[in-house]
């Protein structure tokens, strides 16, 4: 039975590619599943070339070819994301880090509460801190994804995902709502224990920040290669 050869492979990459599927590995999850489906063509009619078993391979994908696959592949390295940064904050809920979680909630909680004539200037300071450097990392890690990617040549969907906080970044738009309804409507009438949940939400969600942009980044190669096996090669 024909099988591809080396020079045969490299094309299938070539052709992933002029398809618009620039991740490493998901061009090799495609090459690996075109191959198969090229060698049962040849293993049907060994009269067909290369091209031809190809592109009837390539018809196997529809209207929208590599499209779908991609997406369903995003979502699925999407929600893995999602899990690992599940599987740090749980680890902040236990003993002894969940009594500092506590402590930083309470004292949050505390300055909301007292309610002097600084209190707002406080809080947007706080904000504005927050959003400054998350956007300040957001952008150091693009860069350096962009000079990872530039050394080896490869581009790999997790790690986009984990250096550009790709699946977690909605968290973010949770305290901004929260403080535009709490600037905007100001703090006098809500009860102690609204001004509770809102601490609450909040430093949930600054932990989330740290674990997405510093936890989980300092960890990327190791959770990339439980994901490629072949990462440690590149």
């Amino acid at each position: 039975m024909k099988t591809l050869n080396e020079q045969q492979i490299d094309e299938l990459y070539i052709f992933t590619r002029q398809h618009f599927v620039e991740h490493f590995d998901l061009q090799t999850e495609l090459v690996d599943h075109m191959a198969h489906g090229i060698e049962a063509q040849w293993a049907r009619n060994e009269q067909l070339t290369f091209e031809q078993a190809r592109d009837l391979e390539f018809k196997k994908f529809g209207v929208f070819g590599f499209m779908e696959v991609v997406e369903k592949r995003q979502a699925a390295l999407g929600k893995k994301y999602m899990r690992i940064i599940w599987t740090h904050f749980k680890q902040y809920m236990r003993l002894p880090r969940v009594l500092g979680f506590i402590a930083i909630i309470l004292g949050f909680y505390y300055l909301l509460a007292i309610n002097h004539e600084y209190t707002h200037e406080i809080i947007m300071s706080l904000l504005g801190i927050f959003v400054v450097t998350y956007i300040g990392l957001l952008f150091y890690q693009k860069r350096q994804l962009k000079k990872s990617q530039q050394q080896t040549g490869k581009k790999w969907l997790f790690k986009e995902i984990i250096f550009t906080n790709g699946a977690g970044w909605g968290f973010f738009v949770i305290p901004t709502h929260l403080f535009n309804v709490f600037i905007i409507g100001g703090h006098d009438g809500y009860s102690n224990w609204v001004l509770f949940i809102f601490s609450i939400v909040l430093c949930s969600m600054v932990l989330m920040f740290y674990i997405m942009c510093f936890e989980i980044t300092t960890r990327a190669d190791e959770y990339l290669e439980e994901t490629y096996p072949e990462y440690k090669l590149v």
